[in-house]
């Protein structure tokens, strides 16, 4: 770049290249009322750059406020080696002269970027090694987004996230991250759960198991059930709470552990006498402990005779097989009182529909190994999942294929 100096040039001498207007951020209307004012008072303090055929490359909104108020501007005169670097003046121009936030700057890095790669394969020319110069000596080597995040002065990560809201969010979202009404952490973190969401959608479509029908009751022992391995995205079940019993928790760890996708759950209902026994016993088969779930009684409180407890609370223990990706959850539901007119260990449907609700998305599979009166069926159907369910007393069987058939 090289400067010519001064030059004095008509308002009608002046020309606009909307490619480089495009790139100047509007003005907010006091700003530039502001600026308006300040010319018609002082004059301009800053002359307009323009290349050789008088585009505006510096200077556009006092040119504007100087052609409205018919005032001849200063100009001065710019002159570049290619057209790269003249736009590339445009934007660094705009970063450096204006006040502007984080997303802003990044929305001028995009096309700087592009900018910087284009140059950098101009000086690259024909040459395959890119960490030497054509006369021998090491140069160092070109990153374009860590380089031009540097540039524009913001870090890689925040320049990576403000392009993935500029890729994906709404132009009235983009307009209120523009304007500090909201952060780009916030969109971020909104349009990554988005993003993930539609790829556990793809993967669905492409891996899901096609049930005859979306729901599977079997009268048997779930450990003779044949479900396909990696095929279930939430097991949501209560177990018999009886020390004789308590076996059975190992058997569903080790069922667990196969039959859950990647980043599936296991909840499962526990007395609380039993936690110390019942996490070990399945997190040895691979499944990890991830929380404990807190279910308010909705109704009477029970005693817990020998140890003068009226307990209020259920506990939930939650299992992810790898790492959850999914919505995050409530650790305390308050339930509701259903009666247990059917079954004398049923639940309420309140802490079914919700952890259904937001752990899973439509037409994956709930399972429940333990179906009892088919509670959880009805909130798997409801809420349009599949469901496979395995009870082995015939009695609680024919009332769950009542009530999740109804």
């Amino acid at each position: 770049m090289f400067e010519t100096g001064d030059i004095n040039l008509s308002l009608l001498e002046i020309k606009i290249k909307p490619e480089y207007e495009k790139l100047v951020p509007a003005l907010q209307e006091l700003e530039y009322a502001e600026l308006r004012n300040s010319i018609t008072k002082n004059g301009l303090y800053f002359p307009i750059i323009v290349n050789k055929e008088g585009v505006v490359l510096d200077g556009h909104h006092r040119y504007k406020a100087c052609k409205e108020l018919g005032i001849e501007p200063q100009t001065i005169q710019r002159e570049f080696s290619n057209e790269l670097e003249e736009k590339k003046f445009v934007i660094e121009n705009c970063i450096q002269r204006r006040h502007l936030n984080d997303f802003q700057k990044a929305e001028l890095g995009i096309p700087l970027q592009k900018i910087n790669e284009e140059l950098a394969k101009k000086q690259q020319g024909t040459r395959s090694d890119l960490t030497s110069s054509p006369n021998g000596e090491k140069v160092k080597p070109f990153h374009s987004n860590k380089e031009t995040s540097n540039q524009i002065g913001i870090s890689s990560r925040t320049f990576d996230r403000a392009r993935l809201i500029m890729e994906r969010a709404p132009e009235e979202i983009k307009e209120k991250v523009r304007n500090n009404e909201l952060s780009i952490s916030k969109v971020y973190k909104k349009l990554l759960q988005e993003k993930k969401r539609e790829q556990r959608r793809e993967e669905l479509n492409k891996t899901q198991i096609k049930l005859p029908e979306t729901i599977q009751l079997h009268n048997k022992d779930f450990r003779e059930l044949q479900i396909q391995d990696n095929s279930i995205s939430l097991i949501f079940t209560d177990p018999p709470y009886l020390r004789e019993y308590l076996y059975l928790y190992d058997d569903l760890g080790k069922q667990a552990v196969r039959v859950l996708k990647e980043g599936g759950s296991l909840i499962c209902y526990v007395g609380h006498y039993a936690l110390d026994v019942i996490i070990p016993m399945i997190t040895k088969h691979g499944l990890t402990y991830h929380w404990a779930l807190v279910i308010q009684h909705g109704g009477g409180s029970p005693t817990v005779f020998g140890s003068k407890i009226l307990n209020c609370y259920k506990f939930m223990l939650w299992f992810t097989k790898g790492k959850y990706e999914g919505e995050y959850v409530k650790d305390m539901i308050k339930s509701e009182f259903q009666g247990k007119e059917l079954h004398k260990w049923a639940q309420s449907t309140v802490e079914s529909d919700y952890y259904i609700k937001y752990m899973t998305m439509e037409n994956e599979i709930v399972y429940d190994p333990f179906m009892g009166q088919g509670t959880f069926g009805v909130s798997a159907k409801k809420l349009n999942r599949q469901f496979i369910g395995s009870e082995i007393d015939p009695a609680h069987f024919e009332t769950a294929q009542r009530l999740i058939s109804s």
